[in-house]
């Protein structure tokens, strides 16, 4: 069939991708493009912002995320062990999140079985009393993207620029949508329950430094250092209903401090070390939308947004339901 996807961030283009090897004819209308906005400019696309560590954060159903995001480690998995980072831009690390108290196994365990344990005496920061340790793949966003776009044309896909106010427009031209607009989807489908989750992180020069450790609950929250191929991510701030996609000079202070508090490597952070800050807008939602819907006779649209802090986490699962879904009609 020939099908349409709306958006070029990693859910359209990891869409894009599984719809070609499926055997369906494609093409992705942007209306950004990924790297199109050289800096300071804020990023074209959410995804260029993330860090990006396979965590589901802020994704639910956590029943429905959890498969998602099984299948997407596995791919991510396989991807790292093939080529070269250089290439795709995933690597795996180790990751540790620091707990301020004993707690149970996630609730996503599952997918990280095979590697993933509690924290040993003398594995965590100072001040923490638990932890999860377990490998978990790093995609660097500004390889990966690249990768996609590269993948999805050789696949024989095309991509345009394309701004659309609704999805009138979109079945003007084709009568299946599949919709990965992301935020955008408040205002060209109407998505009442969306909203940003603002993000900011400072990008830093590498130094030897290959461990992934989070806190999300301790003395240090939000804390995330994300070695990646070229560079380590530190993070970061999770600002509900803020829309400014512009750094803040506080909130960059606070993030050094925080990271430095958490890793001592982290610590002595120089302005000459940065090698930029920048901003994005997580598309939050009580839950991700990914359902088929008959918008009209003859018209269907597959929803795939709605993904909150885990876009890349989930990209390769919710890609491979989306396929699923198509093949209903």
């Amino acid at each position: 069939m020939d099908i349409l996807v709306i958006g070029c961030g990693v859910s359209g283009l990891t869409t894009g991708i599984r719809l070609l090897e499926a055997g369906h004819r494609v093409t992705i209308w942007a209306r950004d493009m990924p790297g199109s906005r050289p800096l300071p400019q804020p990023p074209a696309v959410t995804s260029e912002v993330a860090a990006a560590v396979w965590y589901p954060y802020k994704a639910y159903p956590q029943e429905r995320v959890n498969a998602w995001g099984a299948a997407a480690y596995r791919v991510f998995r396989e991807l790292a062990a093939q080529g070269s980072p250089e290439e795709h831009g995933v690597v795996m690390r180790e990751v540790v999140e620091a707990l301020p108290q004993p707690a149970p196994d996630p609730w996503w365990v599952e997918a990280v079985r095979d590697t993933f344990r509690h924290a040993r005496a003398g594995e965590l920061p100072a001040g923490y009393i638990d932890g999860y340790i377990f490998a978990a793949p790093v995609i660097d966003m500004s390889i990966y993207l690249g990768y996609l776009q590269r993948r999805f044309m050789d696949g024989g896909g095309t991509i345009s620029e394309h701004t659309i106010a609704s999805l009138d427009e979109a079945f003007a031209a084709n009568p299946i949508v599949v919709n990965c607009t992301g935020l955008g989807a408040r205002e060209v489908v109407g998505d009442k329950e969306l909203y940003p989750s603002r993000g900011q992180v400072v990008r830093i020069r590498p130094r030897g430094f290959h461990r992934v450790v989070m806190d999300d609950y301790g003395p240090n929250k939000v804390a995330y250092i994300v070695p990646r191929v070229h560079d380590i991510v530190l993070g970061g701030v999770d600002d509900e209903h803020n829309e400014s996609v512009t750094p803040d000079e506080s909130v960059t202070a606070g993030i050094l401090a925080r990271c430095g508090s958490l890793v001592p490597e982290m610590a002595n952070v120089q302005p000459d070390d940065i090698l930029a800050v920048v901003c994005g807008l997580r598309p939050a939602r009580s839950t991700v939308r990914l359902e088929r819907e008959e918008v009209a006779p003859g018209r269907i649209a597959i929803h795939n947004y709605g993904h909150g802090g885990a876009g890349v986490t989930l990209s390769w699962g919710c890609a491979d339901e989306v396929v699923a879904l198509v093949s209903q009609s």
